[in-house]
């Protein structure tokens, strides 16, 4: 578990890098949705940065022989002091959208396992003020604590965050730790909530191809 005290580090040493990541990948926020063209790339340069700069702090994720290329896993960083999952996510001009955060069976299987006691991400926000200028927000939370905000979808095994909820609630000075059993029991509701719906929709839309048929059929 990351404390606060280092919390407040990782936070301080992204935004101190961060513009320097905008530059090197030549970002153009004139460009239709900037945040997914460039986000991934800034995030892995920001990786790369604080693994080089602070070497005793981070670390890249570690690739697996003859498992493919594992361009995108869990993490992005390592916070080497306590061995916990980073996973970075650049956005820009957010707040009301719901951007996918990791893999639901993932993160259950690998907490629920005891291999992480937590999952931790850096939401970087860039915004430009009313003179073109260029300003950032970097957020950081155990997504485990935050799971009131978040969204699952059943479909493509995603969970994502309710921006809007998350970012009226958000505050840097507060630090959260809730107990393990109140966490499986979130993740269990979830898992429930979005299965419900998914088998609704999955009801709805073979309703609707069904009576599609009938109506061709009476064509003929």
């Amino acid at each position: 578990m990351i404390s606060k005290k280092n919390l407040d580090f990782i936070v301080k040493c992204s935004e101190n890098e961060i513009f320097d990541c905008l530059d090197e990948c030549h970002f153009d926020p004139t460009v239709k949705e900037p945040g997914h063209s460039y986000g991934e790339k800034i995030e892995e340069i920001l990786a790369e940065k604080l693994s080089n700069k602070y070497p005793e702090k981070f670390a890249l994720p570690i690739k697996n022989k003859n498992k493919g290329r594992q361009t995108r896993k869990m993490e992005d960083l390592i916070w080497i002091p306590s061995n916990d999952l980073i996973n970075i996510k650049f956005g820009y001009e957010k707040g009301n959208g719901k951007p996918n955060m990791v893999s639901f069976n993932r993160l259950c299987k690998n907490y629920c396992d005891n291999l992480i006691d937590s999952y931790w991400v850096i939401l970087i926000d860039v915004i430009r003020n009313k003179k073109k200028e260029l300003n950032k927000k970097v957020y950081m939370f155990n997504l485990l604590d935050s799971l009131d905000y978040v969204n699952y979808n059943y479909g493509t095994g995603q969970i994502m965050l309710k921006e809007n909820q998350f970012f009226s609630n958000y505050d840097s000075n507060k630090y959260f730790n809730d107990t393990k059993s109140n966490i499986i029991l979130k993740l269990k509701n979830l898992d429930n909530i979005a299965f419900n719906s998914h088998i609704q929709l999955k009801e709805k839309q073979h309703k609707e191809k069904q009576e599609k048929f009938n109506a061709y059929l009476k064509l003929l």
